[in-house]
């Protein structure tokens, strides 16, 4: 049987501790540290200084942590790198209240708590004994029954110890030499490629969030046993591509063992604000995403775009996973600017795409986008030899609200300029 290493108890604050911080809660920080350098406190000043960035940045990302004012964040990092709540939230989604979870990679363990509101146990392994420590200190102040805080190297937890669980989750750690950001898996600690088999053997599933940046078809490559894969943004900022993996695929949540992938925008309160499902083929003989077998996807002209007529940009995980051929089955309607351009147009409303919504206004000439010099618009390039940035700077344009210039290229590479007022 495993033994894991004894957590040290946190030493939990006097009131002053917490008082000092609800007090000092928009306080300037370094101006409080230079007015205290030096002075006998009663309570570790670095610490309390800590809180209060912390609480302040993360008032919106980690609401329900912070609603508690005896949780203690061990440093700023562990809050930067910590899930977002409404992520969290929806990863506990997926579980069920008999669920026993392996959550091997702890951290500040939001995840942890997520699945605790629902699972039956959790098991939060935490390699760094000083985040294990506050781990089990705010396991302890929440109140949290069915939750329990081990330090040690996960992968040897599970190499030596004799539990199975019904899910394992894994966050691998994307800090390489230096502290530098690093994405593939190889890079990424624990190793989960070498580590597969034993993650597989001793769970049902396997739930891995991974980087936004991945490559998706690699991935796919890389873990032949996915189940699901799916882009979860918040409030249109893509935030994780979540794998679920199992030696035992073929079932209900998949059709003819292809991969159920899924486009999730999240509200900030981790509600769904859009959904886009659909399957991705994959070849049984060798693992590799088979070619789509949908009807070719149709590119719009520019004679068919006028005003009064609409434009549709995908979201952030739509984008991520590009289902082109499969937004064009679903919405028959639409037309696509061109194969590198990302947006869409119609002739009619589509109330539930998956992203912006607009109706075009205008197809403005030279002499109509000299005109439009200190107006407010939202400027995006799309396939456009110009960025963004710095067609909002020649056109001489102000930050916008609900109107919106694109500027992409067509089919036939002709460049196509529109304005456009957002629906939604």
């Amino acid at each position: 049987m495993f033994s894991n290493h004894i957590i040290m108890d946190l030493p939990k604050p006097g009131s002053d501790f917490f008082t000092f911080i609800a007090s000092n809660s928009s306080a300037d920080i370094s101006a409080l540290r230079l007015k205290l350098h030096g002075k006998a406190l009663s309570f570790d000043l670095d610490l309390a200084l800590i809180q209060i960035e912390c609480r302040r940045k993360c008032s919106s990302k980690l609401k329900k942590f912070v609603s508690n004012c005896h949780t203690i964040f061990p440093s700023t990092v562990s809050s930067e790198q910590a899930s977002h709540e409404a992520v969290a939230n929806f990863h506990s989604s997926l579980i069920s209240c008999n669920d026993r979870i392996l959550d091997m990679t702890a951290g500040l363990g939001i995840d942890s708590f997520a699945f605790s509101s629902v699972a039956k146990e959790i098991t939060s392994c935490e390699i760094d004994p000083v985040k294990a420590s506050f781990l089990k200190y705010n396991i302890e102040v929440s109140g949290t029954s069915n939750m329990k805080a081990i330090c040690c190297d996960s992968m040897e937890f599970l190499s030596r110890c004799d539990n199975n669980f019904d899910l394992i989750f894994v966050d691998p750690a994307r800090r390489g030499n230096g502290n530098s950001r690093v994405y593939n898996f190889k890079d990424c600690k624990p190793d989960i490629l070498s580590g597969m088999n034993l993650l597989l053997s001793r769970a049902e599933t396997v739930m891995i969030k991974a980087s936004p940046l991945l490559d998706i078809s690699q991935t796919l490559r890389d873990i032949p046993c996915a189940k699901t894969i799916r882009a979860i943004s918040v409030k249109g900022e893509c935030k994780e591509i979540l794998i679920e993996a199992s030696l035992h695929h073929q079932n209900k949540s998949t059709a003819n063992g292809n991969i159920l992938a899924e486009a999730i925008d999240l509200n900030a309160d981790g509600t769904v604000k859009s959904r886009f499902q659909f399957f991705i083929k994959r070849d049984e003989t060798n693992c590799e995403i088979s070619e789509k077998s949908f009807a070719a996807i149709r590119y719009v002209s520019a004679e068919e775009i006028s005003p009064g007529k609409f434009i549709y940009e995908p979201n952030a995980p739509v984008m991520k996973l590009a289902p082109w051929h499969e937004l064009c089955e679903r919405y028959p309607s639409i037309k696509k600017a061109a194969a590198s351009s990302h947006i869409f147009f119609s002739d009619i409303v589509i109330s539930d795409f998956p992203g912006r919504i607009l109706q075009i206004t205008d197809i403005p000439d030279k002499k109509r986008l000299k005109s439009l010099k200190g107006e407010k618009i939202n400027v995006v390039t799309r396939n456009y030899p110009m960025q963004a940035s710095d067609l909002k700077k020649k056109l001489g344009l102000l930050e916008g609200d609900d109107t919106f210039l694109y500027a992409s290229r067509l089919s036939d590479s002709s460049p196509i300029l529109v304005t456009a007022k957002r629906m939604r």
